[in-house]
């Protein structure tokens, strides 16, 4: 199965879920709903550098599933000029989300000025770094009504440190939610042994 179709899949699986970490900071308490919706895979993915494909004629909430219907296929998306450079990681990140997000992870206040390099990301809220099974990576949230979907991805490489300069939240609780069911999996919880905090207004 070519990384493409593998993304895909991941994104299927891990869109029936959210998200909530519950994070302190002066002394309350502050909730981050993050969910997944079909339409931010084209982004996440990097179809956007793909303007020299013909991907256009699909809506983006459909192209997750023209790429399961085999309507796109990952060779025919190595065939863009930015492939390589700026979708493939991007692609390689998506597979593992589910599983940097079920793991332990680094939640930060996303600040695009405290860096020492020039970044195309402004408008992020939320900075988490998770890691992978192999590396690590960078998932961007951005609010969307009263939760955070994603604004960008990709993994972590050593040119690039997101996180520097970041001063990091501390995750007190994280839930992980089946949308249909609304079964709930409690994958930390500090809470319970912990004086209690006040809610954000």
């Amino acid at each position: 199965m070519d990384i493409l179709k593998q993304a895909a899949k991941s994104w299927i699986n891990i869109s029936e879920n959210s998200y909530v970490i519950t994070y302190g900071k002066s002394k309350a308490l502050h909730t981050v709903k993050i969910i997944f919706e079909n339409s931010d895979f084209y982004h996440l993915a990097g179809f956007q550098y793909l303007q020299d494909l013909q991907l256009l004629t699909i809506s983006r909430p459909q192209i997750i599933f023209a790429i399961l219907d085999n309507r796109i296929d990952g060779e025919y998306i190595q065939k863009g000029q930015n492939y390589l450079s700026l979708v493939e990681a991007r692609l390689m990140a998506l597979i593992d989300l589910e599983y940097a997000l079920d793991n332990d992870f680094k939640l930060f206040k996303y600040n695009p000025d405290v860096y020492p390099f020039h970044t195309t990301i402004k408008d992020a809220e939320y900075l988490i770094e998770g890691k992978t099974l192999n590396n690590s990576l960078f998932f961007f949230t951005v609010k969307y009504d009263e939760a955070y979907s994603g604004m960008s991805i990709f993994m972590k490489n050593r040119n690039r440190d997101f996180s520097i300069n970041h001063k990091q939240l501390a995750v007190l609780k994280k839930e992980k939610i089946h949308i249909e069911s609304q079964n709930k999996i409690v994958l930390l919880d500090k809470l319970s042994s912990q004086k209690p905090l006040s809610k954000e207004p």
